[in-house]
């Protein structure tokens, strides 16, 4: 090809280009752009500002141009309006030169977790360009995915010392979306802690949960055998991220309780004279023999026909009771009953290391005896009947002698 075929076909082109340029600078080009949400993301139930930016790249409008959102679920104006007029756009309105609009707009609160589509509609004179595919999407996500606890149980409660015990962890996915790596771990560090993890690790693994869904956890725990009763605080550690990658700890306390139900024992002591029609002062004891204090300790004794209680109160109070420890008091009575075994009835209230409450409802037994027992068991002596029989007899022997005696020194008269 000779060169002056090669500047004709050069001359063409420049010619086509100039006229394809004009063609373009004669319309006007106008396009909307999302250009940021604020706050980013939105949590359901918030409101969002939408701020969008209207450029044209070609001619000049000659007719206004008007912006129009399309709220629909889950979306709905915020004290706003949805078409708005930004007059005439100049040509070449771009970057610094360009339109921007500002919309309001409330959040569902029941709103999924997603990037959700927002529809706008831009309308120059008859001409309209719709953005319903998907250009323009908001992200409502919540800032911090709620994982609920929903229920902490343990079994035996309270746990014994050394003894085992089972805490069952249940959790739900309130989210509105999918939580994974969901980490659950019972701090059990603390030198303080009078509790183990017992045959396995206190450390347990959710991959995934399901918005809407629950799952249940078990942790094998142990108690020292020197716990000391009473209520111990656990750190539970929860850490989980969202379908975004996001991290979330949670702290939180578990509380434990160590302890046993109180054994209690209540019998009768000793009585100065177990026999029926007699005054007796009997001797009310209490022991604790299980692990745990009992504190508080108070008793009433019952009405019964079988007893006279000599004293001004049935109301009697003991106090603490320390584990392996007895404590009693004395009572005057009198004893009605002919049966062999005299039973006063009475109410015991007190409560355990936890200040849990118990009452429990006994009697003080006592094995009555009779007139011979008493004094073959030494509780009282022998009779001394024919000894005093032999005394008045020495008595009266003596003064019938001394009587005799004395008639023969009498002088006669």
């Amino acid at each position: 090809m000779s060169n002056k075929k090669y500047f004709l076909l050069l001359i063409a082109i420049i010619i086509l280009s100039f006229s394809a340029f004009a063609y373009v600078s004669d319309s006007p080009r106008a396009s909307v752009t999302l250009v940021n949400q604020d706050p980013d993301p939105v949590e359901p139930g918030q409101v969002v500002t939408l701020k969008f930016k209207i450029e044209n790249q070609g001619a000049q409008t000659n007719q206004d141009v008007i912006l129009r959102l399309i709220p629909r679920q889950p979306f709905s104006l915020y004290g706003d309006q949805a078409e708005k007029n930004v007059g005439k756009l100049a040509a070449g309105s771009v970057n610094n030169e360009a339109i921007y609009v500002e919309y309001k707009l409330k959040i569902d609160e029941n709103a999924v977790e997603e990037e959700t589509e927002i529809e706008v509609e831009l309308q120059i004179g008859e001409g309209k360009i719709l953005y319903t595919n998907g250009e323009f999407k908001v992200d409502i996500q919540t800032h911090d995915a709620s994982l609920d606890i929903k229920s902490i149980a343990l079994d035996p409660n309270p746990i014994p010392p050394g003894q085992t015990g089972r805490v069952t962890l249940t959790v739900k996915n309130l989210a509105d979306s999918l939580l994974k790596d969901i980490k659950i771990k019972l701090d059990l560090s603390s030198a303080t802690l009078p509790l183990a993890p017992y045959q396995s690790s206190s450390e347990r693994i959710i991959p995934q949960l399901q918005t809407g869904v629950q799952d249940t956890l078990t942790f094998d725990i142990i108690a020292t055998p020197e716990a000391v009763p009473g209520l111990y605080k656990i750190p539970l550690n929860i850490t989980f991220s969202d379908e975004q990658g996001s991290k979330t700890t949670i702290n939180d306390i578990l509380a434990v309780q160590i302890g046993d139900i109180p054994n209690l024992k209540v019998f009768l002591k000793k009585s100065s004279a177990p026999q029926a029609q007699s005054r007796s002062t009997i001797t009310a004891a209490f022991a604790n023999a299980g692990p745990t204090d009992i504190k508080f300790l108070e008793f009433t004794l019952q009405d019964d026909p079988s007893y006279k209680l000599l004293s001004s109160s049935n109301y009697f109070y003991i106090g603490d009771v320390d584990s392996d420890d007895t404590e009693s008091v004395d009572l005057d009575i009198f004893i009605n009953s002919n049966q062999p075994t005299l039973k006063i009835p009475i109410k015991v209230n007190f409560i355990d290391a936890n200040n849990k409450p118990y009452e429990i409802y006994s009697s003080l037994e006592l094995n009555l005896l009779s007139s011979d027992e008493m004094v073959t068991y030494g509780i009282t002596p022998k009779s001394s009947s024919m000894l005093i029989i032999i005394l008045i007899i020495l008595v009266i022997a003596g003064f019938i002698a001394y009587k005799k005696w004395y008639k023969k020194r009498k002088p006669k008269t």
